[in-house]
């Protein structure tokens, strides 16, 4: 977890964003500076954020005349007009996430001798934010928030009503994305890789967001899952975000317990989920707690209807390889379209400078793992 210098500065620089009070809901930040890894240097690494806003369109209007330097030139040289029919395309109308990052992002903490600051940002409407964590439509944000994240407190101010009923439906389907994401996991491992090791409970969990993702096969660390999940701090991240969400399991049996380690090079093994209980109740219990989306594509081929727990029958039907593989293969192709739509629009947002910037980052990453791994 990062320090409290870290955090601090991290909170400056959100009310730098936000000077707009009113149309912003919550902000978390993300990546390897603030969760540090393994055997990664953060040294040349980007603070990540995430700004969730009421109207991403009319932040962005605001931001882009406050720090026009945020944005691309071909989009500064626009009147305002063009430009909110800009974002309108890109944040209401085109298909995808709808997440707007800036990369490359420099700013000097005058509270820290004017330290500068790299980091990138992404803002999306607290709507879509709502909609893939209920639905899993996309999986962008609900696949990051699968993760541990700091979320960043807003000190500032009291809520209004209406950010409060925002924050209060984002932590409800904060929670239930977790305990799908859960469900998920076991499913795709139950019974046939039962008892399984905590650590490879949390890769599979962190795996959701990133099987099918085009940049697994060019542009990402080859070591990414493993390095998210790796080391006692990084177990102890995930065992915090997700302890509601086993003990909501343990009325099926189950329950995380210390299984005996060969080495000592296996701490990261030392715990296991277990199942003490052989109902064949157990897989439907499970498959309540996967989105109606996600099961509907999982057999609209075999059962071409709109009704979910139907759809849920079926699956719980199925043998344990074909409906872990049709699970997979539904999860797969949502985050495939997912991380291409949002490539897209990356490559539009940043502009060929930062965007071949950011290209040759994620490419020195890669390379890297791969020089690890030999």
């Amino acid at each position: 977890m990062a320090d409290k210098q870290l955090i601090g500065k991290i909170k400056r620089l959100i009310d730098v964003l936000n000077k707009d009070r009113n149309n912003y809901v919550a902000s978390f930040a993300y990546g390897s500076v603030v969760f540090p890894q393994k055997g990664r240097t953060t040294s040349n690494s980007l603070i990540d954020l995430i700004i969730i806003a009421h109207d991403p369109v009319e932040w962005h209007l605001k931001n882009i005349s406050e720090n026009p330097n945020h944005y691309n030139n071909f989009l500064r040289s626009f009147s305002k007009a063009y430009q909110s029919s800009y974002f309108k395309m890109f944040l209401c109308q085109a298909p995808g996430p709808k997440v707007y990052y800036n990369p490359f992002i420099e700013w000097n903490d005058p509270l820290d001798n004017n330290t500068k600051v790299s980091f990138k940002y992404g803002v999306v409407g607290i709507k879509n934010i709502l909609s893939d964590l209920s639905t899993w439509s996309h999986l962008y944000i609900a696949g990051r928030l699968q993760k541990p994240v700091l979320w960043i407190s807003d000190d500032s101010k009291l809520l209004s009503s209406s950010q409060s009923c925002y924050a209060e439906q984002l932590h409800t389907l904060q929670s239930k994305n977790l305990l799908a994401s859960m469900s998920y996991a076991i499913l795709s491992n139950y019974p046939k890789h039962f008892p399984i090791s905590e650590y490879d409970l949390y890769c599979s969990i962190s795996s959701i967001s990133y099987n099918g993702d085009w940049r697994m096969i060019i542009g990402e660390d080859r070591q990414k899952i493993k390095r998210l999940v790796y080391g006692d701090s990084r177990l102890g991240e995930f065992r915090s975000l997700y302890r509601n969400a086993l003990n909501s399991l343990e009325s099926y049996g189950f329950s995380i317990q210390t299984q005996s380690k060969s080495s000592p090079s296996e701490r990261e093994s030392s715990y296991c989920l277990v199942c003490s209980n052989e109902n064949a109740d157990i897989i439907p219990h499970l498959l309540t707690h996967i989105p109606d989306h996600i099961c509907l594509l999982s057999v609209k081929d075999i059962h071409p209807i709109d009704n979910p727990t139907k759809a849920r029958e079926c699956l719980a039907n199925l043998s344990y390889t074909e409906r872990s593989q049709r699970l997979s293969n539904t999860v797969s192709s949502i985050v495939r379209w997912s991380s291409l739509y949002q490539t897209g629009l990356g490559l539009i947002s940043a502009g060929p400078k930062r965007s071949l910037q950011y290209a040759f980052a994620k490419l020195t990453k890669m390379f890297s793992s791969l020089e690890g791994n030999k």
